[in-house]
């Protein structure tokens, strides 16, 4: 494995712990609001979202290497957020956290087998934007310690 994808294994790796070190200080918070506005999601929907854009990050990232075209040109991000929230509205805080723990042992054996060049091929991301699959690594960790960060503050949860 190269030095550059043991770099981003890293990131998300530290990006994943810094979550479950806020999700394991949550008790019995999951129904507290994090955003009064836009999504307006409760921690345990936040968490519905970051299972969801894990698994939406992987097929993304892994599609671009295959060389398919997987975010559509009309994608509606706030819109697919939204919804995939909704349909998921009976999955457990246990539940998220598995399929979490599940998409990032999918996402790291693929990571293990992947050829540095592959991190260079570029596709169109869920933010419409046209970015490598490097990036898009970055991103995911990005997003995950961003929501984390979201959860600590809306719980006043000291890190």
């Amino acid at each position: 494995m190269s030095e550059r994808i043991q770099a981003l294994k890293a990131k998300l790796t530290e990006s994943r712990a810094y979550l479950n070190r806020v999700l394991d200080a949550v008790g019995n918070s999951w129904d507290n609001a994090v955003f009064s506005d836009g999504a307006a999601w409760d921690v345990r929907q936040l968490l519905i979202h970051l299972a969801d854009a894990d698994l939406g990050s992987n097929r993304q990232v892994m599609g671009i290497v295959e060389g398919a075209e997987i975010i559509p040109e009309n994608f509606d991000l706030e819109r697919y957020n939204r919804r995939a929230v909704e349909k998921r509205a009976e999955m457990t805080v246990e539940e998220a956290r598995a399929s979490l723990e599940e998409s990032r042992a999918a996402l790291n054996i693929w990571l293990e087998a992947l050829d540095d060049s592959a991190l260079d091929r570029r596709g169109r991301h869920a933010s419409m934007r046209i970015l490598s699959v490097g990036t898009i690594l970055e991103i995911m960790a990005d997003h995950e310690r961003t929501h984390a960060d979201d959860i600590a503050a809306a719980l006043g949860i000291n890190i």
